[in-house]
């Protein structure tokens, strides 16, 4: 079911300023056009990308979901830069480079926009991403605020102002301290000192990875435990 604030959008054709600027912003990023080799006609990655950020944006269920909707309305088409709107598939493998490699280059870009300069100081943490049931990619998983849910976890590695270094994507299934691996590696050039993470995060071979990237991984349960001694 499309939702009313979809539909509302979409028949006022007057696009959101939010969405006009990141939209904008977008279309100056440098992204390589070959994300993949198919037999149809070379497809903007800077238009799947402005879809992937509409579907986040109006809270657009799944991927079948938001074909619907460039289908039904002209003007999510023209925003996003489509006169026809590709086949779900097209989506599906365009979301996969995306999480494999795209969402770096874009990533990177950005940190470099900003002059984001060296912190000192970093916190990791994870969000779960409920996924639709018939993702037969998605595994179960427990995240705090779900419980049991379906689907994937983002992993962050961001600054105190929550400006992101790095990123890992993961199923629900894999363990956060495994996935965490995936994030220091990218952190060398930062010259980090010390990384904050939840008790999830906080194993032997996290601290041993973080050493190795030259930086001191300091757990939150571990903090609250030197808090309380000190304050027996």
């Amino acid at each position: 079911m499309i939702s009313n604030i979809v539909i509302k959008h979409a028949l006022s054709s007057e696009i959101d300023p939010l969405l006009q600027a990141l939209f904008q912003y977008i279309d100056q990023l440098s992204l390589p056009e070959t994300p993949y080799v198919t037999g149809q006609p070379l497809i903007s990655k800077k238009s799947l990308l402005k879809c992937f950020f509409l579907k986040t944006y109006f809270s657009i269920n799944s991927l079948r979901q938001l074909v619907d909707i460039l289908d039904r309305f002209g003007y999510f088409r023209r925003i996003c830069g489509f006169n026809e709107v590709p086949h779900l598939s097209t989506f599906s493998r365009a979301g996969k480079w995306f999480r494999e490699q795209g969402f770096s280059v874009f990533n990177s870009q950005l940190l470099k926009d900003l002059g984001v300069r060296c912190p000192n100081v970093v916190i990791i943490d994870s969000t779960a991403l409920r996924s639709s049931f018939y993702d037969s990619q998605a595994r179960w998983g427990i995240f705090t605020r779900y419980k049991w849910f379906k689907g994937y976890k983002l992993h962050l590695c961001t600054t105190r102002e929550g400006i992101i270094l790095s990123h890992a994507f993961a199923t629900a299934n894999q363990h956060d301290a495994s996935v965490a691996l995936e994030l220091f590696p990218s952190l060398k050039k930062w010259k980090i000192e010390f990384a904050l993470g939840d008790a999830a995060y906080d194993s032997e071979n996290v601290r041993n990875m973080a050493e190795e990237t030259g930086i001191f991984f300091i757990g939150y349960f571990r903090i609250n435990c030197c808090y309380i001694e000190h304050n027996v």
